[in-house]
């Protein structure tokens, strides 16, 4: 292998760990060894000087990143522009998304060289029980195309900064015009946590098996036996989705829950 990539990741309900894999996967062929952390299970940052190129990605939620990603980032020590490049999961608009994300990587010293966008079948109980289901089945095999293509030009830009030096940042572009950026400007993990709604737990479908603690990217929830949830709660409803007994329900009950196209991860977190 000639070169390094890490990729950290918040994944609410499989589909941006997907991708995560099958980009990590594209990077391997293309001689890039590459480690691929979530940062719900696996946040290490120890050894982040060690990496030749590092990526972000997550599912765009209310029209704008992850809070938890942002939050990882914003942690983040400051780089030497040390290459870096986005991707995000989304199922309906992306308002500027990009250019947030964007933002907080090269706020913390990295430099942005690429970024992309993949639809995912939207995982919003809200919206599923309505019956609005978008993009289904995605993500999927479909894809690939499009992803080895994004780790060929990660590939070229990473050789690129090993055997020339510094590579050129590029402007993330965004569009003042468009409505849905200030709604994500409105939005906060309280506005979604309230959306949520109060979280309920059936003890009698409850295994206590903890996949939603470990699972949980903003340290929301405690375990003690069964699953409680604090105000940190970002609203993301992957608990709720990723529960393997559909033990937690919510203000729209048990119906919209959407489950992952997803195989399970060898560590079986997301």
């Amino acid at each position: 292998m000639t070169g390094r990539a890490l990729i950290f990741f918040h994944s609410a309900s499989g589909n941006t760990r997907w991708v995560a894999e099958k980009l990590a996967a594209a990077l391997g062929v293309c001689d890039i060894a590459t480690a691929v952390r979530s940062i719900a299970s696996k946040p290490d940052t120890a050894d982040l000087p060690a990496y030749d190129l590092v990526g972000f990605g997550c599912p765009v939620m209310g029209f704008r990143p992850s809070f938890a990603l942002v939050r990882f980032i914003q942690a983040l020590p400051i780089q030497a522009q040390t290459p870096a490049f986005i991707f995000t999961t989304y199922a309906g608009v992306l308002a500027n998304t990009a250019w947030i994300l964007a933002s907080r990587v090269r706020e913390r010293g990295f430099a942005v060289c690429a970024h992309e966008h993949f639809r995912g079948e939207v995982s919003w109980p809200i919206a599923r029980s309505a019956g609005l289901i978008v993009n289904r089945g995605l993500p999927g095999n479909s894809q690939l195309p499009s992803i080895n293509g994004f780790a060929r030009d990660l590939a070229e830009l990473s050789d690129r900064h090993r055997s020339a030096g510094p590579i050129r940042a590029i402007t993330v572009s965004r569009s003042w015009l468009n409505p849905f950026h200030y709604l994500s400007l409105m939005n906060s993990p309280a506005r979604l946590r309230i959306m949520m709604g109060r979280k309920k737990i059936n003890t009698v479908l409850c295994t206590k098996c903890g996949r939603c603690a470990e699972c949980c990217a903003a340290g929301a929830i405690s375990l003690s036996p069964y699953p409680g949830f604090s105000r940190n709660c970002d609203g993301c409803w992957g608990c709720y989705n990723i529960c393997p007994t559909g033990a937690i329900s919510t203000m729209v009950g048990t119906h919209g829950r959407y489950t992952s196209k997803c195989a399970p991860s060898t560590s079986g977190y997301l």
